[in-house]
């Protein structure tokens, strides 16, 4: 069923076929874990995140629109998954860093590679601390534009549909989160960007 359309296998599902969702779950899982990850920066709540809003979405799928592209629909559903997320977690104590689950790079193992060089290692770990700790900074209207536009890589027709705001919005968040994040990364930095 790799090659059938979307709209075919939500069809089906609705028809009472409740099997053929783990197609659509393969098919877009993997792209909503990265989404969701660029938000919470911690793996096992991705995790949680992509599973919750692919229930969601399962439970929901009599509202799916079927003039809009499923995946865009999934994407809106986990990004606000993980606003929400954040949100009650801001109300939450932190969770500590010193147990053992991060490396000193964030969620990627630091090399061990003899040829590696350890000052660029640390160098290029410290701007990827850097540039998420200015990302989470940024509002979530801005957040959401620029991990949906210039990290996940999707078109400015794809995020405004997703966030459900008209494309001229999402030039002008992507515009204005750029610009923003320019400013925080000069002051945690010091240097230009």
């Amino acid at each position: 069923m790799n090659g059938v359309a979307d709209q075919a296998i939500v069809d089906r599902v609705l028809a009472g076929d409740t099997e053929s969702f783990a197609v659509l779950v393969d098919r877009y899982q993997d792209r909503i874990y990265s989404a969701v990850l660029n938000y919470v920066y911690n793996p096992d709540d991705a995790v949680d995140i992509t599973q919750e809003a692919f229930v969601k979405a399962f439970i929901k799928l009599r509202s799916f629109n079927s003039s809009s592209a499923f995946y865009t629909w999934i994407y809106r559903i986990a990004v606000n998954a993980a606003i929400d997320f954040l949100r009650k977690r801001k109300s939450r104590p932190a969770e500590s860093l010193d147990d053992g689950k991060y490396t000193q790079a964030g969620f990627e193992p630091v090399s061990t590679d003899p040829g590696s060089d350890p000052e660029r290692v640390l160098a290029r770990s410290d701007d990827r601390r850097a540039l998420r700790s200015a990302i989470a900074a940024l509002s979530d209207k801005l957040r959401s534009a620029i991990v949906l536009h210039d990290v996940e890589g999707l078109s400015q027709e794809e995020v405004a549909e997703i966030l459900n705001v008209p494309v001229g919005t999402v030039k002008s968040r992507v515009s204005r989160a750029r610009a923003e994040l320019r400013y925080l990364l000069r002051e945690q930095t010091g240097e230009l960007v």
